[in-house]
């Protein structure tokens, strides 16, 4: 089951078309499902962030979308879904917030993602 939790997520997407900065403010979505913690980020207008983080998981660096038990971060819009993989995911777990990271990545649609950052409070 999904719950809305406070929180934020933020990234600027550059493709081919521009450069366009991607902001939720308003809380994040969070469930566990088939052993990930997974939060969710919609800005309402079509476009997305999924952010995959394995349960057990600390806090340190990690290369997004090398095996299956990676993190992955997933870019949606409209018309499709990538994951980010030639990426980079600085993770802090616990402290003042349950998840914290900073991210940035190519997508498999040649989209990429720089400046990217979450925060999931508890």
């Amino acid at each position: 089951m999904s719950t809305n939790r406070t929180g934020r997520l933020s990234a600027d997407v550059i493709a081919a078309n521009g450069t366009m900065e991607f902001q939720v403010t308003q809380g994040l979505y969070y469930y566990e499902r088939n052993g990930l913690h997974c939060i969710e980020a919609s800005n309402g207008e079509g476009k997305e962030f999924y952010v995959y983080l394995p349960v057990g998981i600390q806090t340190g660096n990690f290369g997004l979308g090398l095996s299956e038990r990676s993190p992955m971060i997933i870019h949606v819009t409209d018309s499709s879904e990538a994951e980010l993989y030639r990426g980079t995911l600085e993770l802090t777990v616990g402290g003042d917030a349950q998840f914290a990271g900073s991210f940035s990545g190519l997508d498999a649609d040649g989209v990429e993602v720089e400046n990217g950052s979450f925060r999931l409070e508890n």
